[in-house]
């Protein structure tokens, strides 16, 4: 009499510790080394089974974004196709703010009469020549000008100076900031033409002083609205009787 025992296995295996999720400070590499020790350690699940068993994941390559945690699966599987599973999630966290290479500087420009504009918008643009780094995106930058009542003061002419907060953000949020001042001044004395010097006999009328001329072209690169320029005069004795020289001084 001859029989055939037939041992089969249909029992799946059992997970005793089940896989733990990860959350790893982004370095700006993708995290590969502690991506891939996770993996290959199954995300810590321990599984046992009578027959012997192989582990796989379903990892794909998806990065975290932002802390974004990515779904991974580990399977556990017998040489006999029996299965289980075990589920965490890997995340790429950026909690490090932007590092400030170069501060924003200040910058001092003599008054153009028209609100130096195209300096003023060079230095807004240029971040105030500041610069910043971030080990895990690039940088965004912004300013807190014309917000909030931040405007360039109103003094003299047409001079003034503002303070500007420059914000440098990275990928996830995390931002850095640095300050500096922007200062239109006015140095430049008014420019104006005075008339030649003038002699007249002492028998002519001379108490008419605007024989003597006046100012003209008054003009000042800062301001439109220059007055009439004012004056004084010195009078001294001549070397004879009846002589002698006014001097005007505007």
């Amino acid at each position: 009499c001859n029989a055939t025992v037939t041992v089969e296995d249909n029992v799946d295996p059992v997970i005793t510790t089940t896989a733990n999720p990860i959350i790893v400070e982004c370095d700006g590499n993708g995290n590969n080394g502690e991506i891939e020790a996770w993996l290959l350690n199954n995300g810590g699940a321990i599984a046992t089974d009578a027959c012997g068993l192989t582990w796989d994941n379903d990892y794909t390559g998806t990065g975290s974004d932002c802390s974004a945690p990515v779904e991974v699966t580990f399977t556990a599987t017998d040489i006999n196709g029996n299965s289980v599973s075990t589920t965490a999630t890997y995340s790429i966290s950026d909690t490090i703010k932007p590092t400030i290479q170069t501060p924003a500087a200040d910058q001092t420009v003599q008054c153009d009469g028209s609100g130096n504009l195209s300096q003023f918008n060079s230095w807004l643009t240029t971040n105030a020549g500041s610069t910043a780094t971030d080990d895990c995106s690039s940088v965004s930058w912004s300013n807190d000008y014309n917000l909030n009542g931040n405007v360039m003061s109103d003094e003299c002419g047409m001079t003034g100076s503002v303070i500007v907060t420059f914000r440098a953000t990275d990928g996830c949020g995390n931002f850095i900031e640095t300050t500096a001042k922007f200062t239109i001044e006015d140095t430049i004395a008014p420019d104006f033409t005075v008339p030649a010097d003038l002699t007249i006999n002492c028998e002519d009328d001379a108490t008419d002083l605007t024989l003597t001329g006046d100012v003209s072209d008054e003009s000042d690169s800062c301001d439109t609205n220059i007055g009439q320029a004012a004056y004084s005069d010195v009078v001294a004795a001549g070397q004879c009787a009846n002589e002698s020289v006014i001097t005007r001084t505007w």
